[in-house]
């Protein structure tokens, strides 16, 4: 029988980083071009959908596997749920031979680690990253935090990749509009977004803040509605793709302070857009944001330094224009889907036989 590789991760058009990754890479006729099966094992609804869905991929992965239909077994993994949902693919394809690579994502992976006080955790945890063909990390910064742990990882670092638009951010029209697009949660930064806004509103009396995503909403809008500022903070929920490239075009500045990241779609695709960006100090985001020129940097649950920043993008335009410039050439030199795709392709033909049609055999 064929074998193939089978990547296994979220299902598409879930909310989250690794669906819109999953998604850039059949568009760019990755999964065409090599014949992989992609095979949800987690997706957005109840607990009693989400127990389907991993059930439903563990069998037809132990399917193939047992009939040998499997020569590499690409693996999107996170920490806490995501960890032990994969290992269950993961233990029988490493006992059958099968190789493996772990794609990470998440900026949790330290905290992971060290929680937890059944015997053997830590050790198992070691074993699995040890056992992988690969483990591709987003950042220099993640290869470090892995290699703490772990160090006889093999390591291949690849950023996420990001599409970029025909078109940039107008960074001037309409009023001030400043753009968070993520989940809302405290541990996103989002509390402290809203607690710099305070202070943004008294200079800038007509700015926008757009806080795009969901999770937390109630306790969000209460906070704006405690710091007074809740007319001029939008809530419109998680956004589909047009509606997130119309926010992206249409605001100018991004803002993402969260207190972990691994490297966020969102700052890529904002970057990418030709926003400029005030983001926090974390994981792998000052591999992508460089500071001073494409955007600022500050450390997170910092709600003083995050107003000063966005507040001295908001008041001159020539500023905005230029750091948005910037990151647009950045995101293109170093994260367009052109340059990051080759780069997953060229570890599969390391890790595989079968090669693609139009490319050449290992």
């Amino acid at each position: 029988m064929q074998s193939h590789i089978v990547m296994i991760g979220t299902a598409p058009r879930t909310r989250g980083g690794v669906s819109a990754l999953v998604e850039l890479y059949a568009a760019q006729g990755l999964f065409q071009r090599w014949g992989v099966d992609y095979v949800p094992t987690h997706g957005d609804g109840s607990k009693a959908r989400k127990l389907g869905i991993a059930a439903r991929a563990w069998l037809d992965v132990m399917r193939r596997l047992a009939a040998g239909q499997v020569s590499l077994l690409h693996v999107h993994i996170a920490s806490d749920a995501s960890f032990w949902r994969k290992a269950m693919f993961i233990v029988p394809a490493r006992l059958l031979g099968v190789p493996y690579l772990l794609h990470m994502h998440g900026g949790r992976f330290l905290e992971f680690f060290r929680s937890g006080l059944v015997p053997g955790r830590r050790a198992f945890i070691r074993w699995v990253y040890r056992g992988a063909s690969r483990v591709i990390v987003l950042s220099e910064e993640w290869r470090a935090i892995v290699a703490s742990v772990e160090p006889a990882c093999r390591f291949a670092v690849i950023p996420n990749p990001v599409d970029i638009p025909a078109g940039s951010a107008r960074l001037a029209d309409g009023p001030a509009q400043v753009l968070f697009l993520g989940l809302l949660e405290e541990r996103k930064g989002v509390h402290d977004l809203l607690r710099a806004w305070a202070r943004i509103v008294a200079r800038h009396p007509r700015a926008r803040l757009v806080l795009a995503g969901s999770g937390s909403e109630k306790a969000v809008a209460g906070l704006a509605r405690e710091l007074g500022v809740e007319g001029s903070v939008t809530m419109p929920g998680w956004v589909g793709p047009d509606e997130r490239a119309r926010l992206l075009r249409t605001s100018w500045v991004f803002a993402l302070p969260s207190h972990v990241e691994a490297m966020p779609m969102a700052v890529l695709e904002a970057m990418a857009a030709g926003l400029p960006v005030v983001a926090t100090r974390v994981g792998g985001i000052p591999s992508a944001v460089s500071e001073g020129v494409t955007g600022y940097l500050v450390e997170p649950r910092n709600p003083e330094a995050l107003a000063e920043r966005l507040h001295a993008l908001l008041r001159d335009a020539s500023l905005r224009r230029a750091m948005g410039k910037a990151g647009r050439g950045r995101a293109h030199d170093l994260f367009s889907a052109e340059r990051i795709v080759p780069q997953i392709e060229s570890l599969w033909l390391e890790s595989v036989a079968p090669s693609p049609s139009g490319l050449p055999s290992p």
